[in-house]
């Protein structure tokens, strides 16, 4: 028999008993046998749960949980090819939303998985410069967007606490504090050649475009193209309108405030130790990153 494994990331769930019975009968019901079952940890947040999976021979892994869930569970699945479905549950869950996967109905979306095929998807690989000797660390991988500069900054400011009781407003209610900022002097690379040179509020690296609240910073990223989407993005004060302008039309065509570049590989490097996130996960300080498309790398299970 085929056999799966669920990795859930037990904050994101109000009886973790009663989910697992459901979650098995329903691979029961599709001719499976239980699934092996994983819970995260903050020291383990997903990625050792998985490798753990393969070894143990599953056909299937699913994680349930938010895009930092997804991120690690699908770090430690990424050699073998073994398929991920994402049960989606979060105040995020920004790939499950640009892929149209059901978000917080557990069920419902094994059951899309269990009936659905297997598609590849990009992956973003992102590695840090600390200190601006020119070495870049063990690269993180990302799925949905990442960015140095204020974002990190809005996602730290972000509790947890804040997410559960009033969901995905917790981000501009965070966003509020940052309205008013320095500019970080950067100096972004692209592998194409073109070289930009400017004062900047953040540099955003996707996969996905899609924010919170469904509005969209990438309008035309795609998760299987082979290409990741840049937005600079300039705007402190007053200077934000015009940003939130081209964000609420969708417009592409850059600007003072924001300028878009399709890539391949990006290098941003700045004046001073930066904040850094990943899918909504702050994962340091750097002076400078690496964001480069790693193509097809992930296999997805998406319906039919």
């Amino acid at each position: 028999m085929r056999r799966g494994a669920v990795i859930v990331n037990p904050t994101k769930v109000p009886d973790s008993r009663k989910l697992r019975a459901d979650l098995s009968a329903i691979f029961r019901g599709y001719g499976w046998a239980d699934p092996l079952w994983w819970d995260t940890t903050v020291e383990q947040p997903g990625k050792q749960q998985a490798l753990e999976a393969v070894e143990a021979g599953v056909d299937l892994v699913a994680a349930l949980g938010g895009d930092g869930t997804v991120r690690c569970v699908a770090a430690g699945l990424l050699p073998s090819r073994t398929p991920l479905a994402v049960l989606a549950s979060g105040t995020g869950n920004l790939l499950a939303r640009q892929l149209k996967l059901p978000v917080g109905h557990f069920e419902t979306a094994l059951r899309v998985a269990l009936a659905g095929v297997d598609h590849e998807i990009d992956v973003m690989r992102i590695a840090l410069d600390d200190n601006g000797s020119g070495q870049f660390g063990a690269e993180e991988i990302g799925l949905v967007m990442s960015g140095i500069g204020v974002d990190a900054e809005i996602m730290a400011a972000t509790t947890e606490e804040l997410k559960g009781r009033i969901g995905w407003l917790a981000y501009p209610a965070a966003g509020l504090r940052q309205v008013v900022h320095d500019l970080v002097p950067a100096t972004i690379c692209f592998d194409d050649g073109v070289q930009i040179e400017r004062d900047v509020t953040s540099v955003l690296v996707g996969n996905c475009g899609m924010l919170q609240g469904g509005m969209k910073l990438m309008p035309d990223a795609v998760v299987d193209d082979g290409l990741l989407n840049a937005v600079v993005v300039r705007g402190s004060g007053i200077r934000w309108l015009p940003v939130i302008a081209k964000v609420l039309t969708r417009s592409t065509r850059d600007s003072e405030a924001v300028t878009r570049h399709l890539c391949r590989e990006a290098t941003v490097r700045v004046d001073r130790p930066t904040g850094v996130e990943v899918d909504g996960d702050v994962i340091g300080t750097a002076r400078a990153v690496r964001f480069a498309v790693d193509p097809a790398a992930l296999v997805l299970r998406l319906p039919r």
